[in-house]
């Protein structure tokens, strides 16, 4: 059973034993115990004068102690002397140095063996036994010395493992809390206060936990938005740096929605609220990441495996080091051979070797705007070496653009765009607003435009439903047909644009030329739209779907790194090579769902592949990919078969994500292989007999560091 860290806010590790109480704090490590008593809040600087004066008070006794141990080790550096003072100089230091290490014993080791014993009733084992089991044994095989007046001492050893132990501890609690920060700022996005606006208009202070969603609020110039919602107001400019990873501020008309976390750069604004404080997208993001956290990956269980014998294993060790010695040697040289083993072994850095790399890493990448579903999804995403894309919808935005128009002999370029963008502004249909967009980039001439509503008809306005079509010209009747177009009449004329069929039924006439070049557009599976008036097709405009502003920086970055690019699209094969010259990579088209799964499933074979999709028609192919890439924007089927979701729809937060991903999976095996060697290694030498227990007490509390810093370098590089 997994819990929570109430410190540092990481798994605390699993136990035999589920019961705990739920109001019980819950602490994965001694360090994070020491540094919650002495922050009391969880991240924020506190004022537990008494824990921290407590750790004062034992280094200022264990300097004193070292001292006595220095003076007393004069006997044997320059010779031991028999006189009575000098017996009496010699007792009264092992009596100081037994009174001064008493409170060091009791002060950190109190803490230190009552958190062991909390490990045990959990169901956990840990090294803190072992330890304070050889430190006990130390203390008191020395206080039996020093009252049988023979045998050496070792009370400075005790007391440097314990202040040692207990620092070290503390440092590494501390950086495993910066490596969680990500999301703490996240949250932070969020006030704490946000201003109601009541039924009588006034607006109040509520907690924004009483924030529930119809309800209006206010939110002035420099304050984040506290939920998500609408905008009531006519505009704001606002900043998404932190959400959406846009740089520049973006600008909000009444009714756009905006993100809570979002803020507010230039006014007093009213925002109606639309989801409560635990629903927004921030929210939701920082439960996924969390969620996340839990799932473990294979170097992960690894990592388990390995720790679950690894108190088994330390224990028989040193067991077998304290029988040796003891026997060989002395029992002193036994107690202190098996402390100095218990000492050196670092379960922490093993433990911390994976984890703290995910956990650091998913954090980054959730900064970014990239949820990774689980520790196991990064591991996958270092493993791809080919990419798949989705065309509709990924690639490309999913709207419509007028990639070039087909003129009729008679008609000039300026006439068919001033007369089509008028007949389009009674439609919200995709290629009606393309058309409307090409022609606003369109170079303006006012004399053709006039000509061509002169040429189209002159008659008055009618008080019917009207398209006002220049500033001479009112079309009257305008009307919306349903599969086929607009159709625009007046007394002396009739201008229409839609489809071929519409064209037909308004018994419209075309040129040869004009119709081969419309036959050609349609045999190459590209879609258009026809205008015409007065009898006459006057010109046809042809449309594609618009690249999002990052697909071609993805494709860039992956043929820099050698990484292999398809596009798989259900699209015309004619559309699929315009597409594949365009952007120079392969384009598989024509594709049904089944078909690109079944592409997928057989480039597995060969190697591991990543694939990157938004529709229900992903979905199959999401699956059967070494890895699942949706978008944000993406369907819900979409997104629940992908492990990785680019919640800002940025394509080329995969040149961020998958380098993450590799300097991720490799940090955790550089950790892994430092703990295994060290333990390795450290354990044997201990075993020898060689090693002071203060050092391995500070080795140990070294190992468990550079596996902290080397995995908050992910976070630094992100």
């Amino acid at each position: 059973m997994s819990h929570t860290c109430s410190y540092c806010g990481l798994p605390a590790g699993r136990s035999w034993r589920h019961e705990h109480a739920d109001d019980a704090p819950l602490f994965c490590c001694y360090g994070c115990r020491f540094a919650a008593e002495v922050t009391r809040e969880r991240g924020e600087s506190g004022a537990a004068v008494w824990t921290l004066t407590k750790l004062g008070l034992a280094i200022f006794f264990t300097l004193n102690v070292i001292c006595f141990t220095m003076a007393l080790w004069t006997d044997a550096v320059y010779g031991e002397s028999s006189g009575p003072m000098s017996a009496s100089y010699s007792d009264l230091l092992r009596y100081l140095g037994l009174l001064f290490s008493l409170p060091v014993l009791f002060l950190l080791g109190g803490p230190l063996l009552t958190n062991a014993f909390h490990d045990v009733r959990r169901g956990r084992l840990t090294t803190d036994l072992l330890l304070m089991t050889g430190v006990v044994a130390a203390f008191g095989y020395s206080a039996v010395s020093v009252v049988r007046g023979r045998g050496d001492v070792y009370f400075e050893v005790g007391c440097v493992i314990l202040v040692t132990v207990t620092l070290g501890r503390w440092l590494e609690a501390t950086s495993k809390l910066k490596a969680t920060q990500a999301l703490d700022e996240l949250e932070r996005l969020l006030p704490d206060r946000v201003r109601f606006i009541s039924d009588d208009g006034r607006d109040h202070w509520i907690p924004l936990a009483e924030l529930v969603p119809p309800a209006t609020v206010r939110v002035l110039a420099g304050e984040r938005f506290p939920a998500d919602g609408v905008l009531q107001s006519e505009s704001v400019s606002v900043d998404e740096q932190v959400l959406t990873g846009e740089s520049w501020s973006v600008s909000k008309q009444r009714g756009d929605r905006i993100l809570g976390g979002t803020l507010n750069l230039d006014g007093d604004v009213l925002l109606e609220v639309t989801a409560a404080p635990s629903q927004t997208a921030v929210a939701r993001l920082i439960a996924a990441v969390r969620e996340a956290r839990k799932t473990q990956g294979p170097y992960q269980r690894l990592s388990d495996r390995v720790s679950s014998w690894f108190f088994p294993m330390i224990a028989a060790i040193a067991f077998f080091a304290f029988v040796f010695h003891g026997w060989q040697v002395s029992f002193d040289r036994g107690v202190m051979t098996a402390l100095a083993v218990v000492l050196i072994a670092c379960p922490c850095g093993l433990g911390l070797a994976t984890p703290l790399a995910v956990w650091t890493a998913i954090g980054a990448a959730a900064k970014r705007q990239v949820l990774f579903r689980n520790g196991e999804a990064l591991e996958r995403l270092a493993e791809i070496r080919e990419l798949c894309l989705d065309k509709t919808g990924t690639l490309t935005t999913g709207e419509a653009c007028v990639t070039r128009m087909l003129l009729d002999e008679s008609t000039s370029r300026n006439e068919a765009t001033a007369i089509a963008k008028e007949l389009a502004m009674s439609s919200t249909h995709a290629f009606s607003n393309a058309i409307r967009s090409w022609a606003d980039g369109e170079p303006h001439q006012p004399e053709a435009s006039a000509r061509a509503f002169a040429n189209v008809a002159s008659i008055a306005p009618t008080p019917s439903l009207t398209l006002r079509v220049g500033v001479k010209t009112t079309f009257r009747e305008a009307r919306v047909r349903s599969g086929l177009g607009i159709v625009a009449e007046s007394s002396s004329c009739i201008a229409a644009l839609g489809n071929v069929r519409l064209m037909e039924h308004c018994v419209f006439d075309i040129s040869p030329k004009l119709q081969r070049q419309i036959d050609e557009t349609i045999a190459q599976g590209e879609p258009l739209t026809l205008i015409g008036w007065s009898g006459r097709v006057r010109a046809a405009f042809v449309f594609a779907e618009s690249l999002r502003p990052s697909t071609r920086d993805l494709i860039d970055w992956c043929r820099h790194e050698g990484l292999p690019v398809s596009v798989l699209t259900g699209d015309h094969a004619g559309r699929g090579e315009r597409l594949s010259n365009e952007l120079a990579v392969p384009v598989h088209a024509g594709l049904l769902p089944d078909q690109k799964a079944r592409f997928i499933h057989d480039r597995q074979q060969v190697v591991r592949v990543g694939m990157i999709g938004d529709g229900v028609n992903d979905a199959a192919a999401l699956t059967a990919a070494h890895i699942g890439i949706s978008l944000g924007a993406g369907t819900d089927v979409s997104r629940d078969a992908a492990a990785v979701c680019l919640l800002n729809n940025d394509l080329s937060q995969l040149a961020f994500a998958i380098p993450l991903a590799r300097r991720t999976v490799g940090t955790i095996r550089r950790n892994l292989a430092w703990a295994f060697g060290y333990n390795t290694l450290g354990v044997v030498v201990a075993a020898t007999g060689w090693l002071n227990p203060a050092i391995a007490a500070l080795l140990m509390v070294a190992s468990s560091l550079v596996v902290v810093r080397s995995s908050s370098r992910l976070s630094e590089s992100a």
